[in-house]
C-alpha cells in the first residue's frame, strides 16, 4: 500500500527530470570534452564524439549556434524562475511555484533521481548544457539573435546546468497531463478546504457539458498531430521496408525539430531531427532501422473522486478508513514593475494518488473543496513517472539493428505520449500503441467510474476519467512486464501489428492502423480518440485510401503497385482534399438550389457572392497545391460548417441530419459520405456556410481565385515563401495549422514540421530524404532560417548523408573541433 509524503511526491512528480536550480553550472569541473561538429547542406550538423559527454558537449554547442534561445527560455520557465528573471509581465508566478513543487529541490534529486540514470545518459545531458554554456560564453549575450525567438541583452541569460536541461526535457512529457493549460490551471487553483457548494449533479451536467467535451479538446495540442505510413517487404516493391514520418508539430518554440547526426563510432550512430533542447535523437534512422511517432490520444492520467470526512475536509476515506491528504509549501521570486524582488509562496495538497485538482475553471459548479457532493478530486499522472526511462529508451531503440530489439526497447514503456512506428532494412515493420498508458482495465472501468466520476466520463467522451478513491480496488493495476513501479500496461497488452504488410496512423486510436485487420477488445483508456466503432478523421481515411490505392497501383503516382522511396515521397506531397472529395459535388447542386429558392432574408449581394464562390468551386482541383484556384473558397466553406455542425472535440462532423449515407463501423474508410440535400435544414446551413466563406474571404481581401500559395505563405525577412497543404480537418494528409488574416493564410503555426522517407538497398548506406518545412535556424540573420522551407515550397527533398563519403561530399564550411 503506497504513502504519499513530501519526499515521495518529490520523488514520483521528477521521475523524469531533476529539481529546480539556482546555481549556474554544477557540472564536474574535471570533466573533459572533445567532438567535432561537420556541418552539410541546410545546416545539418553531424557530431562525432568517442564518448556520451563529449558526444552531447558538441550536440549542444551546435544546437545552440542555430537556437539557443529557444531552450534557453523553456528552461527558464521550467526551472520556476519565469517571474524572478522575466518579471511579472513577462513570467508566470503562478506556473512557477507549480514547477517548484513539481520538481522539488535539487539536493533531492541529484542523490533520488539523477544519480539513478545510466551513466551515459547522465553524461549525455551534461555534456549538451556544457555544449550550450560554451556557445553563450563565446557569443556573449550582447550579440545573441535577434527576433521574435531571440535574447539578444536578455536579463533572462544566464549558464544552464544539468538540471535545467533535465527539467525542460521533464515539461515537455507532461504537456499531455499535468502542464496541459486547463489541468494545470486546476491544479494551481487549488487553495485549501472552502464552503460547500450546494449543487446537486443534475444541476452539473447540463452546463457542464460543453465545458467538459471543450476540456477534453484541449487535451490534444492542435498543432501537434501526425501521419505515419510502414510498407514491410509485402507491401514493396524492393523487398526492403520503407517509412514515411510525417509529424505535426508547431512551427515556433520548443515543439520544433531539429535536424542532426550523432556518432560515437561502433557504439551509437543515429540521425534524424530531435525536439529543441533534446540531447538526443527522438525520430530518426540508423544504417537498419528507422521509426517515427503519431500522437496518441490515450489516457495520460486519471482523477480520482476522493470522498472526504464530513467531520475534517482534510481527510479522505480508502478502504474503510481516513487518510491524511498532505500539505507542502513552495516559494518563488517574483521581480515588480517597479524593480524590487518579492517572495511569493504557494501550498500544494496532495492525496496518495497525486496532487488536488479543482475543476472551477471548466465550470464553477466543479469547484470548491469540497465539491457539491461533499467530495473532492485527485489527479494521477503516468507521465510523472515516465522520464526515469524516456532517454535510455530513445537511446536504446537507435542501437538497434532489427524490430526485435527496437521491440526490446520499448519494454520501458518510456514514450510520453505517441504511438510507435518502426521499420528494418530486412523488410519487417512495428507498430504499437506503447505510451504512458494508466493500467485501467475495461472490468475496473466499469466498476469505478460512477457517480459524478461517470458523468465526467460520459461528457468528456473518456478524454477525463475519474476512478472511485476510496477503494483500493481501483486502483491503477500492473502486468508481469510492466516497468516497475509505474503501473502502466506492459507491452504484453498492448495493441501490436508486426510483420511485413502496411500500417497508416493519423492520430486516431490503434483501432484502424491495419484498416484491414482492425484492432480490437482494448481498454478504453488506449484510446479514447477515434476509438473502435468511432467516426474517424478525414486524415485518417485518406491515409488508409491513399495506402490501398498505391498497393493496387491505381492512383495517379504510378501503374506499379506497391510501395519504395519515390512513390512514397509523391503521396506525401499529394495534398488531396478529402472532405471535397466525400462532399463537393453534391454541395455544388445544393448551391443551385438554394441559389434558386433562396429564405427571404438572403440580400441579393448575398446571391452574388454565393454565384461567385460556386463558379470558382466548380473549376476548383479540389487539391492544396500552390497552384490550386478556389481552395481557400472551400477551406472556409468546411470551417464554416464545422462551427455549426462539427464536433470539435473529435474533429469531425457527426450529425447524421448532414450525411447522405451516415457512418458505419463495418466501413469506416468510407463512411460517412455525401451531403443529404432532402434535408431542407442542411440545404440552408450548406447555402449560408458558402456565403460566410466569400464573406470571410472578401474582409481579408483574399481573392476567390487565387493561386493558394499567394495566399498561404511563412514570412521570412520580407520574403513570402508559398506554403502547399491545408488544413487537417478537412482530410489532407500534409496538415497545415494557420487561421486567415488580412492577406491570406499567413505565416502557418504549426503542420507539416520534420518530414523522412528512409528504405535501405544493398549498401551500408540507409537513404534518407528528409525535409525540415520550418528550417533549422530561429535566427533571422541565419543563412539556414528558409531555405528548407523553399524546398518543401517546390516539393523537394534534402538527401540526408549518413555515410562518411556522402557527408564529405555535401560538407559546408570546415570541420569544427569542440574540445574542454
Amino acid at each position: 500500500m503506497r504513502t504519499f509524503t513530501r519526499a515521495a511526491v518529490t520523488l514520483a512528480c521528477v521521475v523524469l527530470l531533476p529539481a529546480c536550480s539556482d546555481s549556474s553550472n554544477n557540472s564536474d569541473s574535471n570533466t573533459t570534452y572533445s567532438a567535432t561538429v561537420t556541418r552539410t547542406e541546410f545546416g545539418i550538423p553531424h557530431i562525432k564524439a568517442d564518448d556520451w559527454g563529449s558526444l552531447g558537449y558538441g550536440y549542444g554547442y551546435a544546437y545552440a549556434q542555430d537556437n539557443f534561445c529557444v531552450t534557453m527560455r523553456e528552461i527558464v520557465i521550467a526551472s520556476g524562475r519565469s517571474a524572478e528573471l522575466m518579471g511579472e509581465d513577462g513570467g508566470d508566478i503562478d506556473r512557477d511555484l507549480f514547477f517548484r513543487f513539481l520538481n522539488g529541490t535539487e539536493e533531492e534529486f541529484r542523490s533520488n533521481f539523477v544519480d539513478a540514470l545510466p551513466q551515459k545518459v547522465q553524461d549525455l545531458v551534461r555534456g549538451f548544457a556544457e555544449g550550450m554554456n560554451r556557445y553563450l560564453r563565446e557569443t556573449g549575450v550582447e550579440n545573441l539573435p535577434e527576433g521574435d525567438a531571440g535574447c539578444r541583452n536578455a536579463n533572462w541569460v544566464y549558464e544552464i546546468d544539468d538540471f535545467g536541461l533535465w527539467q525542460h526535457l521533464r515539461r515537455i512529457a507532461l504537456g499531455g497531463s499535468s502542464d496541459q493549460g486547463l489541468i494545470r490551471a486546476g491544479l494551481i487553483a487549488v487553495n485549501g478546504p472552502t464552503p460547500a457548494n450546494a449543487s446537486s449533479l443534475g444541476e452539473v451536467q447540463a452546463p457542464a457539458a460543453e465545458a467538459l467535451r471543450s476540456l477534453g479538446k484541449t487535451l490534444r495540442a492542435d498543432d501537434r498531430g501526425s501521419n505515419a505510413i510502414l510498407a514491410g517487404r509485402d507491401a514493396t516493391q524492393t523487398g526492403s521496408s520503407v517509412l514515411l514520418g510525417n509529424p505535426h508539430q508547431p512551427w515556433q518554440g520548443s515543439g520544433r525539430w531539429y535536424e542532426a547526426h550523432l556518432t560515437i563510432p561502433g557504439e551509437y550512430d543515429v540521425a534524424g531531427a530531435s525536439l529543441q533542447g533534446l540531447p538526443f535523437i527522438g525520430i530518426g534512422f540508423t544504417k537498419d532501422v528507422a521509426w517515427t511517432h503519431t500522437v496518441d490520444y490515450a489516457s495520460r492520467f486519471t482523477l480520482y473522486e476522493l470522498k472526504l470526512n464530513p467531520n475534517d475536509p482534510m481527510e479522505y476515506e480508502y478502504d474503510g478508513q481516513w487518510r491524511k491528504i498532505t500539505s507542502a509549501t513552495v516559494s518563488a521570486k517574483a521581480l515588480t514593475a517597479s524593480g524590487e524582488m518579492e517572495t511569493h509562496q504557494k501550498t500544494f495538497y496532495s492525496s496518495h494518488y497525486g496532487m488536488i485538482i479543482d475543476l472551477g475553471g471548466v465550470n464553477p459548479l466543479l469547484a470548491g473543496w469540497p465539491l457539491f457532493n461533499g467530495n473532492l478530486m485527485s489527479i494521477r499522472d503516468a507521465n510523472l513517472l515516465t522520464g526515469i526511462r524516456s532517454a535510455g529508451e530513445f537511446l536504446q531503440k537507435a542501437q538497434s539493428t532489427n524490430m526485435a530489439e527496437y521491440e526490446a526497447a520499448l519494454t520501458n514503456v518510456g514514450n510520453p505520449v505517441f504511438h510507435e512506428f518502426a521499420a528494418d532494412r530486412h523488410g519487417d515493420i512495428f507498430y504499437g500503441e506503447v505510451s504512458a498508458v494508466p493500467h485501467v482495465t475495461t472490468a475496473q472501468y466499469n466498476d469505478c467510474v460512477i457517480g459524478l466520476s461517470k458523468t465526467i466520463a460520459d461528457l468528456s467522451s473518456n478524454a477525463i476519467i475519474s476512478l472511485d478513491g476510496s477503494r483500493s480496488a481501483c486502483e491503477w493495476g500492473e502486468d508481469a512486464d510492466s516497468p516497475p513501479g509505474t503501473n502502466l500496461f506492459g507491452l504484453s497488452s498492448r495493441a501490436i501489428i508486426r510483420g511485413g504488410g502496411t500500417v497508416g496512423n493519423s492520430n486516431n486510436s490503434y483501432w484502424l492502423s491495419d484498416a484491414t485487420k482492425p484492432l480490437t477488445g482494448f481498454p478504453v483508456v488506449m484510446g479514447w480518440l477515434g476509438g473502435e466503432n468511432m467516426q474517424q478523421f478525414l486524415r485518417t481515411r485518406i491515409t488508409h485510401l491513399m495506402i490501398a490505392d498505391r498497393l493496387n497501383g491505381s492512383d495517379v503516382i504510378s501503374s506499379t503497385p506497391k510501395f519504395d522511396a519515390q512513390t512514397m515521397k509523391e503521396l506525401m506531397y499529394q495534398n488531396r482534399v478529402h472532405a471535397a472529395e466525400v462532399t463537393l459535388d453534391d454541395t455544388l447542386d445544393i448551391c443551385k438550389t438554394f441559389a434558386d429558392a433562396p429564405p427571404a432574408d438572403v440580400s441579393a449581394e448575398e446571391l452574388d457572392t454565393l454565384d461567385d464562390v460556386c463558379s470558382v468551386l466548380a473549376t476548383w482541383d479540389r487539391h492544396v497545391n500552390l497552384d490550386s484556384r478556389g481552395a481557400q473558397v472551400f477551406t472556409e466553406y468546411w470551417a464554416a460548417l464545422r462551427r455549426e455542425l462539427g464536433d470539435d472535440f473529435q474533429d469531425v462532423i457527426t450529425d447524421p441530419s448532414f450525411w447522405k449515407v451516415d457512418f458505419d463501423p463495418t466501413h469506416p474508410i468510407t463512411t460517412p459520405s455525401g451531403v443529404d440535400a432532402s434535408v431542407a435544414s442542411t440545404v440552408e446551413l450548406v447555402g449560408r456556410s458558402l456565403i460566410t466563406a466569400g464573406e470571410r474571404l472578401r474582409s481579408n481581401h483574399v481573392a476567390f481565385d487565387a493561386p493558394w500559395g499567394d495566399v498561404q505563405f511563412l514570412e521570412r525577412n520580407g520574403e513570402n515563401i508559398p506554403i502547399h497543404g491545408g488544413a487537417g480537418t478537412m482530410g489532407v494528409f500534409g496538415a497545415i495549422g494557420v487561421n486567415l488574416q488580412d492577406g491570406g493564410y499567413r505565416n502557418p503555426t504549426g503542420g507539416n514540421s520534420y518530414i523522412q522517407v528512409v528504405t535501405w538497398d544493398d549498401s551500408d548506406c540507409p537513404i534518407a530524404d528528409t525535409i525540415l518545412t520550418h528550417s533549422q535556424s530561429t535566427d533571422p540573420a541565419s543563412p539556414h532560417y528558409g531555405d528548407q522551407t523553399r524546398e518543401y515550397s517546390a516539393k523537394r527533398w534534402v538527401r540526408f548523408p549518413f555515410c562518411e563519403e556522402d557527408i564529405a561530399a555535401a560538407q559546408i564550411g570546415e570541420t569544427l573541433t569542440l574540445e574542454q
